[in-house]
């Protein structure tokens, strides 16, 4: 508790001296470094998860391997540009053969190593799906209440909505649903 107001005050020093705001995503922290950037000028910087996170669990606070850094925005708010958003808008990655290289080599090792965000819950077996020759449909859902909803504009349905509509709208399919890893251990 002590250590969220240390940080508000750290933010507030930096009003008179550096002007650099941080803050975590869209939560208070990130808020706070948000408002203080639109107010007082100078530096905004904020932080979330990146898209290979850990080992383990962030609920368990197993260390994080990539973060996301961005002084636009965050890139899962649909409600104003990120950093990420006007990168793909605006880069030419046709001329970029070396880029392309790395990505297509990093995505080979992704899959070579089964690597994942969290990198917690075993592989599939093949023979899960080999009697089952129907088309397949995923649903991934995401922790309820997770600012990815709320600031992507999809909290206007719930999990059990998509199920709904994916078993109407592919009748002929298997449906699976991968839930987050999160709140199978209760978060």
């Amino acid at each position: 508790m002590i250590s969220g107001y240390l940080y508000y005050i750290s933010n507030v020093f930096s009003i008179f001296s550096t002007k650099k705001f941080q803050g975590w995503g869209r939560k208070k922290t990130g808020q706070f470094a948000l408002w203080c950037h639109k107010k007082f000028g100078g530096k905004l910087t904020l932080f979330e998860d990146g898209f290979i996170r850990s080992i383990g669990l962030g609920v368990n606070r197993s260390p994080s391997f990539s973060r996301i850094v961005d002084d636009i925005g965050i890139y899962y708010d649909a409600t104003t540009p990120s950093k990420l958003e006007n990168i793909l808008k605006t880069y030419d990655f046709s001329t970029d053969k070396k880029l392309i290289r790395s990505a297509k080599k990093a995505i080979e090792l992704i899959i070579e190593h089964h690597i994942s965000k969290y990198n917690k819950a075993p592989d599939v077996n093949d023979d899960f799906f080999k009697d089952d020759l129907k088309s397949k449909v995923l649903i991934v859902a995401q922790t309820a209440g997770d600012a990815s909803l709320e600031y992507g504009r999809c909290n206007e349905f719930s999990t059990r909505q998509m199920i709904n509509d994916a078993l109407q709208d592919n009748p002929d399919s298997s449906v699976y649903l991968k839930i987050n890893p999160d709140v199978l251990i209760g978060k």
